[in-house]
């Protein structure tokens, strides 16, 4: 079993001390500017980094640090963190992890360690703590006026999207606060509680967009090369990581001269096409602002991957945008979608294809892949559902492109279910002797408006979300739950 572990051993009746080797917690995935250490070393992609160094990021610069659970910390301009504990066993994918931000700001999408409970990843700033369970959040830390802001970016625990939920609890001596609506906010002083949450104005998002606004203005061959070789993701998958997330949008930045998907791709020694799998063709289509927002939201954790990186969230698809469209069709395919256990044990990977055919008002889903729960067997299965969206009222926004269905956990065939909260619901159908799990699919829209072009563009993004979990009656048996989503903007409409 491996686990990193931190300690200081003080010992009065041995004379001679032997220094142990500092162990590594992470690497520098992004360098723009000067990143610097506790021993004012330079850092650039690809360098180590150690328990208890001390990060920062000058003026004009930006830095971005992935830890080995996955989680990814992102440092905006003039910006000092320390990294303060990290335990983390790969076997059981738990652990803890506690940083101190000094001053500036800093963004977290938080890994392994955290899914389970707050109190095992913890930002501390001058003013209190935040704890935070499976999302993505910013802070602000003025270090003048001994104030701390939080914005919880990343999907709530109620959204309506399909995607994970998380939430923050932010706190000091005198209180503390739930943070689980996306975009909601709190600030806070070493002598204030923590403010009730509420919406982020849009001067107050500018304010947390500007610190981690800093764009590199040349792009070298040698620095991609770098960090994409330096084992911080894998190198046959571009998609769905937010460390190569932004080495993608810079390279991509024409107006900078940057390199291409062709020119990375070169670098890896692959093609294009092995470069970005299923969403090669996907990319091939759309204008380049798309495209980088594309290649960060494939395989992420939904709408924030694409709202960080340049677009603004226009709110939910409704019935009339879709209604008002006469002709054509959209389709999204997600593939290969790793789910993962929030509950008990359980693996497995599906794909989802969602049609919208605009002339006949419908919406046509399938989904289908291979899972396991509870140290059962693998058991394949397929499921298709349609929603027609024909008689929605025009405001209201798009729903009801779910469904409920079970899973014969032996042979996989598949059936129509009635939502758990019907009278019809018996879950005693659902558990190791009633021989079925229970799953919903859906698949939701919203659209996205892509800023920093001369002509922004709406693009049309899709969700594809899978929940199974097999209810338990028994007193002494747990549920287990797995789960999988995919967001990515759809192609053109055909």
């Amino acid at each position: 079993m491996k686990k990193i572990i931190c300690f200081f051993i003080l010992s009065l009746n041995i004379v001679t001390t032997a220094i142990a080797q500092v162990p590594i917690i992470g690497s520098i995935g992004l360098a723009i500017g000067q990143i610097t250490n506790q021993k004012n070393e330079v850092l650039k992609a690809g360098d180590n980094v150690y328990f208890g160094d001390i990060i920062k990021a000058d003026s004009k610069s930006k830095s971005q640090v992935l830890l080995l659970d996955e989680t990814v910390i992102t440092l905006g301009e003039q910006t000092t963190i320390i990294m303060d504990e990290f335990i983390y066993d790969p076997n059981k994918q738990n652990g803890k992890i506690i940083s101190t931000v000094l001053k500036g700001s800093v963004k977290v999408l938080s890994g392994k360690i955290s899914r389970g409970n707050p109190e095992d990843l913890v930002i501390k700033t001058p003013a209190g703590s935040i704890g935070t369970r499976g999302t993505e959040f910013q802070t602000i830390v003025d270090e003048d006026e001994g104030t701390s802001q939080v914005l919880l970016i990343g999907p709530g625990e109620n959204n309506s999207l399909g995607l994970r939920p998380g939430a923050v609890e932010v706190s000091n001596e005198l209180g503390s606060v739930v943070l689980d609506t996306p975009f909601s906010f709190t600030q806070f002083s070493t002598t204030t509680i923590p403010s009730p949450p509420i919406a982020i104005t849009n001067e107050q998002l500018e304010q947390f967009q500007n610190f981690l606004d800093i764009r590199a203005t040349v792009i070298e061959t040698e620095t991609v090369e770098e960090a994409i070789k330096s084992s911080l993701f894998s190198n046959d998958q571009i998609t769905g990581n937010d460390l190569i997330g932004d080495i993608v949008i810079a390279a991509l930045d024409l107006s900078d001269g940057g390199l291409t998907f062709d020119q990375i791709a070169e670098v890896l020694g692959t093609t294009t096409e092995q470069l970005l799998g299923d969403t090669y063709q996907e990319i091939q289509n759309e204008t380049p602002e798309n495209q980088i927002a594309m290649a960060n939201a494939e395989g992420g954790d939904g709408l924030a991957y694409i709202l960080k990186y340049g677009g603004t969230n226009l709110g939910q698809t409704t019935y009339g945008d879709f209604q008002g469209i006469a002709s054509g069709t959209y389709t999204y395919t997600g593939n290969n979608i790793n789910m993962a256990a929030t509950e008990g044990t359980g693996s497995g990977t599906f794909s989802g294809v969602t049609t919208v055919n605009f002339a006949t008002k419908n919406i046509a889903n399938t989904f289908n892949g291979t899972l396991q729960l509870a140290g059962n067997s693998d058991v394949d299965f397929q499921y298709s559902f349609n929603h027609d969206y024909s008689g929605g009222s025009a405001s209201s926004a798009l729903e009801g492109n779910n469904a409920n269905f079970g899973i014969n956990r032996s042979n996989g065939t598949t059936t129509a279910e009635p939502a758990s909260g019907d009278a019809s619901f018996d879950p005693r159908d659902y558990t190791q002797t009633g021989g079925k799990y229970y799953a919903n699919g859906q698949t939701a829209f919203f659209n996205v408006q892509m800023n920093g072009s001369p002509n922004p563009s709406t693009g049309s993004v899709a969700t594809i979300a899978l929940n199974v979990y097999k209810y338990n009656d028994a007193a002494n048996a747990s549920d287990n739950t797995i789960d999988g989503q995919r967001t990515g903007i759809m192609p053109k409409r055909n």
